[in-house]
């Protein structure tokens, strides 16, 4: 009588390990990204010595787009970084909003606002001699801002490929691999600390180091809260988008 097939080796062979994400699948983020740096820099470097004036009359458009195309580096990189994994967006958490995504971002922009200028006004008296601790959202403009097309412009850069690309990093990758080797305090700490140190730009101040720590931790914590990166996302994308309107209409007057 043959063997059944429930009874052959195969079928008892121990199921095949899940590929995980590893601190080396950052070096190509990391490189990818500084490449399209130079390259980004080079090519305006080029256009600059062809062209000066077009470059100066045009100074926001060529920021804008530079900011743009360095974004699409890092997302890039990313990419790269991720292709091991059968099924990436879901290893992430990532996909389309739906109405219950939406709602929980709408609920907690009271409360994150409330956060950040708590944080801000004690970081203000802490490191900033008791100024109002400027924000980095200024430097997106360059020039006067001119026309409802540079907005468009910023909010792709600010609201769109801001917030996919470093939710991607910094919680999708940078945050689970602290949270894979340690407790999940930690892991929000770290990436989070991570996070500030990207952002907080000492030619602004300093004194963005806490509050952007602060965004850090929340965004890590939603995403710890809800496993999905949809979350964050939007979270992120929402600040972004109401601090370049703020902005844009202050500065367009």
């Amino acid at each position: 009588m043959s063997e059944s097939a429930a009874d052959s080796p195969a079928d008892h062979s121990p199921p095949r390990a899940q590929p995980q994400l590893r601190w080396l699948d950052l070096i190509p983020v990391v490189a990818i990204t500084v490449a399209g740096i130079i390259l980004v820099v080079a090519v305006l470097a080029a256009l600059v010595r062809a062209d000066r004036p077009l470059i100066h009359d045009n100074a926001e458009t060529v920021a804008l787009t530079a900011t743009l195309l360095v974004y699409l580096a890092f997302g890039a990189g990313i990419a790269v970084a991720l292709r091991r994994l059968p099924e990436p967006l879901q290893f992430l958490g990532l996909h389309w909003p739906t109405p219950v995504d939406i709602g929980r971002t709408l609920a907690l922009i009271v409360p994150w606002y409330i956060g950040v200028a708590l944080v801000s006004a004690l970081s203000a008296v802490v490191l900033n001699g008791g100024r109002e601790v400027p924000g980095n959202t200024r430097q997106l403009f360059v020039q006067h801002p001119r026309g409802l097309g540079i907005l468009v412009l910023a909010l792709l850069v600010t609201a769109v490929a801001a917030p996919l690309c470093e939710e991607t990093f910094f919680r999708g990758m940078l945050f689970r691999l602290f949270r894979a080797r340690g407790p999940l305090w930690a892991a929000v700490l770290l990436s989070a600390i991570a996070f500030g140190l990207a952002h907080a730009s000492p030619a602004v101040s300093l004194a963005l180091l806490p509050v952007f720590t602060y965004m850090g931790i929340v965004l890590a914590l939603t995403y710890a809260w809800t496993g999905s990166l949809t979350n964050s996302v939007l979270l992120h994308g929402l600040n972004n988008a109401v601090g370049t309107i703020a902005v844009y209409a202050v500065l367009a007057r």
